[in-house]
């Protein structure tokens, strides 16, 4: 028996020596029998994502090998490129992709995959908690804000946790790729509290560049700063610029017919515009809608007789993408010169603001930075 267990250790040793000693990367896949069909392998690099080549699966099984000049992050996607199957932390080493309970498992690799593991645990642990609560709320509604504040209990947790898993791998390029793939909704406070963990190593990867270069563009967009200038079609003919708009007060709220908060929102911007437009108000509002009909029937709907643009281009608009919107309706308020002194307000806090801005009332300085609230609210 130990003849056998030693001849079995010996020859898996020798697969991943020849691996080692080749230098080359080499993925097998062992999934259910029932599995056919084709999956692709992209890289996420420096110069973007780049196709390393297509998988075929027959009856559960693949290989795929090749070489890496360094560790490189890839994505297992199907073969649509529709969605993630699996990520990897790609080395010069041995890999092997199961199935477990219709989720691709990763084993093997090097010390990259084994960091990465990590971090996957908490994200898993995440969903599966959020997966359950949200069963939860629905076979219980009464208690939905019960669930509400158990997952954010649990996500302030796992945040706190991948802090300090990040503190503990600051030296990593993964630790600087977890940073940079969520990027996506995180404000700057906490996006600078990232980067800052990483070491110069890790901030000096193509990874750590994508962080700075997010947050130069959060600065662009900070309170306090000079809002980024541009111009668009009106719905009812010619072209707004931004900065020969004149208003002591302007919002620039962006939004979409298609959304039923940014239609509730406008309720609230009609009541504060007839209230405010004498005083200095000016409301200019940035669709994302690409079809222009709909666009203007909305506006109709909802009476908003304020500057309407939109260059039909939806999310992709430069609009859209110099101001970092990323939920709907994202509204900033601006002064007279321009500045941003408040943004994603909504409701009561687009109120209690504006009333700031033009000098009408107290405010905390919640909604503005405190030089600003002073500037706003107590001047006059």
């Amino acid at each position: 028996m130990r003849k056998v267990l030693f001849a079995v250790c010996m020859l898996f040793c020798g697969i991943v020596t020849s691996v080692a000693q080749d230098g080359s990367y080499r993925l097998e896949g062992r999934l259910e029998p029932t599995v056919n069909g084709q999956m692709v392998l992209i890289a996420d690099t420096e110069n973007g994502l780049i196709e390393l080549g297509d998988i075929t699966v027959t009856d559960g099984r693949f290989e795929f090998s090749g070489r890496m000049s360094e560790m490189t992050v890839v994505y297992l996607m199907t073969g649509k490129k529709d969605a993630v199957l699996a990520t990897i932390m790609l080395e010069n080493a041995p890999y092997l992709i199961t199935s477990v309970s219709g989720t691709l498992v990763v084993e093997g690799g090097g010390e990259a995959q084994k960091i990465w593991s990590e971090f996957n645990d908490l994200n898993r642990y995440l969903l599966e908690s959020q997966e359950r609560l949200d069963a939860q709320a629905i076979a219980n509604p009464a208690r939905l804000q019960e669930f509400q504040r158990e997952f954010q209990t649990i996500l302030l947790n796992v945040e706190a946790e991948e802090l300090a898993l990040l503190k503990k791998y600051n030296h990593s390029i993964v630790a600087a790729w977890m940073v940079a793939s969520k990027m996506e909704g995180v404000d700057e406070a906490k996006l600078t509290e990232r980067y800052e963990v990483l070491g110069e190593e890790a901030q000096a990867t193509f990874y750590g560049k994508r962080i700075v270069d997010e947050l130069n563009k959060m600065q662009k967009i900070a309170v306090g700063a000079v809002a980024p200038d541009f111009s668009a079609p009106l719905a009812d003919g010619g072209v707004l610029a931004l900065h020969e708009t004149r208003a002591k007060v302007k919002i620039v709220n962006f939004w979409a017919s298609w959304s039923k908060p940014c239609r509730d929102e406008n309720v609230n911007l009609l009541r504060l515009y007839k209230r405010y437009r004498p005083k200095g108000l000016e409301i200019i509002s940035v669709s994302l809608d690409d079809n222009k009909s709909v666009w203007l029937t909305a506006i109709g709907e909802d009476g908003s007789d304020w500057k309407n643009v939109s260059d039909m281009r939806g999310p992709n608009s430069v609009i859209v993408v110099n101001y970092r919107v990323k939920t709907l309706p994202c509204i900033f308020i601006l002064d007279d010169e321009n500045r941003i002194v408040a943004k994603n307000l909504r409701g009561n806090d687009v109120v209690g603001s504006i009333k700031c801005c033009l000098s009408l009332g107290p405010l905390s300085s919640r909604f503005l930075g405190d030089s600003l609230s002073k500037k706003y609210c107590h001047d006059n």
